[in-house]
C-alpha cells in the first residue's frame, strides 16, 4: 500500500492507494468521518486501484478554515488528488455524503470520470431534508421533545458537539434506517474520530433534521441527464434515501443501473458484503 499527502491549495490531504487496475476514487461519507469507514471495500483491491483519502478536516488531513468546508472545495480536493497522483481518468465511488460529492465532481470534471458508483445517496439537500423530516416524525413524542429542548437552547451552546442526550435521541430516529447488523469495530473507531467541526459547518448548527450549513442548496437533480457515463446506483430497501428516490435518479441518468439491496439499510457493503462485492466487481469489469 502506498500512502502520503498531496497539496490541495495549501492544505495537506492524506491518501492511501492499493490494488491493481483502473483507479477508483473512494469518497467516504459524513461529512466528518475518516476514510476508514470504507475499510471493507479494500476487498476490491484485486479489481481496481483503490484511492482512499481523508476529506479536508477529517482523519489525517489538515483542518481548514471553517469557511472552506464546502462542496466546491471538496470537489477541488478530489481533482487535485487525481492530478497529484497522475491517475488519469478514474472511476469514482461515493457513499452517502460521498455520493453527493461524487455527483458534483463528475459534473464539474466530466472528462476525468469513466464510471460512477453512487451508494446510499441523494441528488439534493431538499431530498435529504425530506428523508430527515420523515425520520423525525417517526419517533415518539417524548423523543421529539428532547430534540426541541436542545434545538431551542442551541445544539453547540458551550460545547463542540451534540449533547449526549440529544445524540442518544437522534439515534432513535436513525436506528431503523442505518444498519441492520452490529456495527463492526472499525466503524465504531472511525465514528470516535468524527470531525465534529466539519459536520457543524456543512450540516449546520440548528438541528440534525434539516441541512442549514454549506451543504444546504446542493441540488444536481436538474443536471443528472448530463452524467453520460456508466453509473451504478445502490440503495437499501430500508435506507435513509427511499428506493423511490434511487429509482428517480436511475431514470434521469442515461446509462444508470439500479441495485436494491433487500436486506440492507444504509451500509450494504457491511450488511450484504458478498452480494455488494460481486455487484461492484461485475460493474467494474463490464462498465
Amino acid at each position: 500500500m502506498e500512502s502520503g499527502y498531496i497539496d490541495s491549495g495549501g492544505l495537506k490531504i492524506y491518501y492511501e492507494v492499493e490494488g491493481h487496475g483502473e483507479p477508483l476514487l473512494m469518497l467516504h461519507g459524513g461529512p466528518g468521518l475518516p476514510h476508514e469507514c470504507l475499510q471493507d471495500l479494500r476487498a476490491l483491491a484485486p479489481y481496481a486501484r483503490l484511492v482512499f483519502f481523508d476529506q479536508r478536516g477529517t482523519g489525517q488531513s489538515e483542518r481548514a478554515d471553517p469557511r472552506d468546508y464546502t462542496v466546491e472545495a471538496n470537489v477541488e480536493d478530489v481533482e487535485n488528488l487525481r492530478r497529484a497522483l497522475n491517475l488519469g481518468k478514474c472511476g469514482v465511488f461515493g457513499h452517502s455524503w460521498g455520493g453527493m460529492l461524487a455527483q458534483a465532481y463528475a459534473l464539474e470534471h466530466p472528462t476525468n470520470v469513466t464510471k460512477l458508483i453512487l451508494a446510499h445517496t441523494f441528488p439534493s439537500a431538499e431530498d435529504l431534508d425530506a428523508a430527515l423530516a420523515r425520520m423525525r416524525k417517526s419517533v415518539p413524542p417524548e423523543t421529539r421533545a428532547i430534540y426541541e429542548k436542545y434545538e431551542r437552547e442551541g445544539l453547540y451552546k458551550g460545547r463542540e458537539q451534540y449533547p449526549a442526550e440529544y445524540q442518544k435521541a437522534v439515534s432513535v430516529a436513525y436506528a431503523p434506517v442505518v444498519i441492520s447488523v452490529p456495527f463492526p469495530e472499525y466503524l465504531k473507531q472511525a465514528s470516535q474520530r468524527y470531525a465534529h467541526d466539519v459536520m457543524r459547518v456543512m450540516w449546520g448548527e440548528e438541528t440534525e433534521f434539516k441541512i442549514t450549513g454549506t451543504l444546504a442548496g446542493f441540488n444536481v437533480t436538474p443536471r443528472l441527464a448530463e452524467i453520460r457515463i456508466p453509473t451504478l446506483i445502490i440503495v437499501g430497501a430500508n435506507d435513509i434515501p427511499p428506493v423511490s428516490l434511487a429509482q428517480r435518479m436511475a431514470r434521469l441518468i442515461p446509462k444508470a443501473r439500479l441495485e436494491v439491496f433487500e436486506h440492507s439499510r444504509h451500509w450494504s457493503f457491511i450488511e450484504e458484503p458478498e452480494r455488494f462485492l460481486q455487484t461492484l466487481k461485475e460493474f467494474l469489469r463490464t462498465a
